[in-house]
């Protein structure tokens, strides 16, 4: 009777054994799959807040960019409304030359009233800001010269030139010194502009094209 016991013994501990190794196994694996889950976890966290990172980063940028913009845009409308106000002046002062001439029978004087009127004139039509300031205006609206371009390629420089105005939300009468032209042309500018964009007559311009 004792061999059979030992026997019986020996093969429940080869059982037993069997079982711990599996149990350990197991475990083991078990172990090594949520190491590897956690693992993947802190990967996909660690990637997580590298991407939120970025973004937030992008969208600082694009905050900043925004600004810039902003304060680009404000430093040219103050830029036009300097020239306006130079031009304005200029034609006023014209017009109270005209109103000397007219006044004055004295050959002297109107031959000096006459090359001061014509001073006045080519001032108005050379202004150097005027230029400077059609430069900057392209400069700033870059990205805008190129959507209206790729939309609408048919466009004149004129028509390009009118809309980056309209843009700034400036009215006839501010543009009108800016293109050197009558506030008169520039309405009729402005309504040609409207039928080549195909902008509905209830529809706002300005609102329109800052869209583009």
């Amino acid at each position: 009777m004792t061999l059979p016991i030992h026997s019986l013994i020996v093969g429940i501990s080869v059982i037993f054994i069997f079982i711990l190794f599996y149990f350990y196994r197991t475990i083991k694996k078990r172990d090594l799959t949520i190491s590897f889950f956690l693992h993947e976890k802190e990967n996909i966290q660690t990637q997580k807040k590298s991407a939120t990172d970025k973004l937030e980063n992008l969208s600082e940028i694009k905050q900043q960019l925004s600004i810039e913009l902003e304060n680009k845009q404000k430093e040219l409308i103050n830029f036009a409304l300097n020239i306006i106000q130079k031009n304005t002046f200029l034609e006023e002062l014209k017009g109270m030359v005209n109103q000397i001439k007219s006044k004055t029978k004295e050959s002297e004087s109107l031959t000096k009233l006459n090359q001061l009127s014509l001073s006045i004139n080519q001032h108005i039509a050379l202004d150097k800001n005027r230029k400077l300031f059609q430069l900057q205006l392209e400069e700033a609206n870059r990205d805008f010269y190129l959507r209206l371009n790729a939309k609408y390629p048919r466009l004149t420089e004129k028509e390009r030139r009118l809309s980056a105005y309209i843009r700034l939300n400036l009215t006839s009468k501010e543009i009108a010194p800016l293109l050197n032209i009558a506030t008169k042309s520039v309405e009729i500018n402005r309504y040609r502009l409207r039928k080549r964009l195909g902008v509905h007559p209830k529809t706002n311009l300005t609102e329109f094209i800052c869209l583009i």
